[in-house]
């Protein structure tokens, strides 16, 4: 027992690494090409980014969930400032729901096993941060961040089989950053910023028969989809933007 918390602990600490690198958007593809149209329309959300620094807080007030097992499930519920979650879950039919109401929060959701689901809901308060990471079959993610969240970031990494992503922010919600990662086959990811002005998601799609879909609605945001079919299969991007000055890149290869 000692080994296996150990074991879901290192996880814990490297899923912290995972959440600078998910940030450098240059590293997500193996095509150097697909970066030619790409890359300059991120490089104006630098500024962007580089303020998305909650994980780089220290810990004030942390929960610390760690299950290895069948059929478990996790609940957070944080109010207030500066409140940090910890969910490492490895096994089968696990699920994890976290609402955090405030401002400065961070979430990190870990999980690897089969069917396992994530729900991550951030709400009123700016520079909220939701880190999300799962490694297995049927995996799905969810992540809502809405109600004047400024200055707050998604970042999902899914490697798997018929994984999902659904990412909402919504309502005065400008400069948020949308990060979806995923390797494996079947896998759909769907970002909506809705009242949003300079934000920007990035979805990579490294597999077979991968669907992207964005929808944004502001000024100045920027949309890219990446997807390398070279492994076989079809895949599909729509990206649907409302108002002025925004910019949208499609590249597969």
């Amino acid at each position: 027992m000692k080994t296996q918390v150990t074991t879901i602990a290192a996880a814990i600490a490297l899923a912290l690494s995972f959440s600078a690198q998910a940030r450098d958007y240059e590293n997500s593809t193996i095509n150097n090409s697909a970066n030619t149209g790409s890359n300059p329309a991120f490089n104006s959300q630098e500024s962007i980014r580089s303020g998305l620094n909650g994980f780089d807080r220290a810990d004030m007030r942390t929960s610390l969930i760690i299950q290895n097992g069948d059929n478990n499930n996790a609940e957070t519920d944080q109010y207030g400032d500066a409140q940090y979650s910890r969910v490492a879950q490895k096994g089968n039919d696990n699920s994890s729901y976290v609402f955090q109401s405030g401002n400065e929060h961070e979430s990190i959701v870990y999980q690897i096993g089969d069917a396992n689901k994530s729900k991550v809901i951030q709400q009123g308060g700016e520079r909220n941060d939701s880190f999300v990471h799962q490694e297995g079959n049927g995996n799905e993610s969810t992540v809502a961040q809405f109600w004047n969240t400024s200055l707050s970031d998604s970042i999902v990494e899914q490697f798997g089989d018929n994984n999902s992503s659904d990412v909402y922010q919504a309502y005065n919600t400008d400069e948020t950053w949308s990060f979806v990662h995923q390797d494996g086959n079947n896998n759909e990811a769907k970002v909506i910023q809705v009242a949003a002005d300079l934000s920007a998601s990035y979805i990579y799609q490294g597999g077979d028969g991968h669907m992207a879909d964005v929808f944004q609605s502001g000024r100045n945001n920027v949309s890219t989809i990446r997807q390398n079919v070279s492994y076989g299969g079809a895949a599909a991007a729509t990206h649907s933007q409302v108002g002025h000055n925004n910019s949208a890149i499609s590249t597969q290869w």
